[in-house]
């Protein structure tokens, strides 16, 4: 699927560009597209998102069905490791990322899990999160500042970023092993 935001288009033509270099040079290229890297000592959203659900200020989030690719950055660097030894992986371009998808409100209940906190019950409505993202539209343009809440940090909890691994699988045998909530424990505890 092309990229539709420019910075997509400028990460796809940084791709080309490189793996061009490598054919062009006899050097041996792989891409790695990540998903959303997680793990221990990590600043990522996934990170915020959990110090926000430990001090009760994160809402718990409707269930969307939407779906988010992660990927622990331990998996990540084994993924790293296979590429950099196995001469099949030269110019070709892998997505890394665990093959189960949770929701966002899936990981809203597993980032409770993971912290010891009991479950909670009900969730803010979708339109109202809708509109709490229009206030913030609206109040980023008078202030010309981000707000936390605005239509764009909106979609990125309730729309999908789903990605398959199923290439770097089938080619090279690489597998994630660490799952949702053994590593948000992990991250959460270290």
């Amino acid at each position: 699927m092309p990229p539709d935001s420019a910075y997509g288009r400028a990460k796809r033509a940084a791709e080309a560009a490189v793996l061009a270099a490598g054919e062009r040079y006899g050097m041996r290229v792989t891409v790695l597209r990540p998903a959303m890297v997680f793990g221990a000592g990590g600043r990522g959203n996934l990170e915020r998102m959990a110090a926000l659900v430990r001090r009760g200020l994160f809402p718990p989030l409707p269930e969307t069905g939407n779906r988010r690719s992660l990927v622990h950055v331990s998996d990540l660097v084994a993924a790293m490791r296979l590429v950099a030894a196995d001469a099949r992986a030269a110019g070709r371009t892998y997505i890394v990322a665990h093959p189960v998808t949770p929701s966002g409100r899936g990981l809203y209940d597993a980032l409770r899990r993971s912290m010891g906190m009991p479950p909670v019950g009900w969730a803010v409505p979708r339109a109202v999160l809708h509109g709490l993202a229009r206030c913030g539209d609206l109040l980023e343009g008078l202030v010309r500042r981000r707000v936390p809440l605005d239509s764009e940090a909106l979609a990125r909890l309730l729309a999908s970023a789903c990605y398959s691994p199923a290439r770097i699988e089938a080619e090279l045998g690489w597998r994630a092993g660490m799952g949702l909530e053994a590593g948000l424990r992990e991250m959460l505890h270290a």
